[in-house]
C-alpha cells in the first residue's frame, strides 16, 4: 500500500436517499486489513431520518471464495468481512442469507454475525406472528452457538472474492 492510499479519507454531505434532506453524511476511506489487502469503506448516515448504510470494496480483483469454518468457542473471534455481495449460511440450523438490493459489506468477528442474525430474526416474530415457536427455537440455537453450547457450521460464498473469515485469537484483557 503506498502512502497516497493509507492517507486517503472523504467525507462529504449530500442528498439523502431515503427522505430527500441534504444531510446525508458520507465517509470513506482506504484501510489495509492483514491477510486481504487494501478495501474502501464507506459509511453513510442522514442526520435527519436517521437513515445508515455502509459497505467494503476491496481495491485488488480477488477469486471467486467458498469457505466453511466450525463454529465453537475460539471461532467466535474470527474476522468476518462480509461484501454486500456475500451468501451467508448456517446450514444446521437452516439459515441462508442471500444478498439482494440493500445488502451491505461489513467488518465483524463471528459472534458479532450471529448478533446481526439474531437481529433480524427477532423481527420475524413481528411480521410472522404465526412462527413464533419456530423463530424462537432458532433464536434460542443462536443463543447457544454465541456461548459454545452448540457447535454448527458457518458457509460463505461470494462470486466477487471480497469477503473471508480470517482467523485470530480473542485478546485477553
Amino acid at each position: 500500500m503506498d502512502k497516497k492510499s493509507a492517507n486517503f479519507e472523504n467525507k462529504f454531505i449530500t442528498t439523502c436517499p431515503s427522505c430527500g434532506q441534504n444531510s446525508f453524511l458520507i465517509f470513506q476511506k482506504i484501510d489495509k486489513i492483514p491477510y486481504f489487502g487494501e478495501v474502501l469503506e464507506t459509511f453513510c448516515s442522514c442526520s435527519k431520518c436517521l437513515y445508515k448504510t455502509s459497505d467494503i470494496l476491496t481495491l485488488s480483483k480477488k477469486k471467486p471464495l467458498k469457505k466453511t469454518i466450525l463454529v465453537n468457542e475460539k471461532s467466535l473471534w474470527f474476522r468476518v468481512i462480509k461484501s454486500k455481495y456475500c451468501v451467508i449460511e448456517f446450514p444446521e440450523l437452516g439459515i441462508k442469507i442471500e444478498p439482494g438490493p440493500n445488502s451491505e459489506g461489513y467488518i465483524t468477528n463471528v459472534e458479532g454475525l450471529i448478533d446481526r442474525v439474531i437481529t433480524f430474526i427477532k423481527s420475524l416474530n413481528v411480521i410472522l406472528p404465526n412462527k413464533k415457536e419456530e423463530v424462537s427455537k432458532l433464536l434460542n440455537n443462536l443463543e447457544k452457538l454465541k456461548k459454545g453450547e452448540l457447535v454448527v457450521h458457518l458457509k460463505i460464498e461470494d462470486e466477487t472474492g471480497q469477503s473471508a473469515i480470517i482467523k485470530r485469537v480473542k485478546q485477553e484483557k
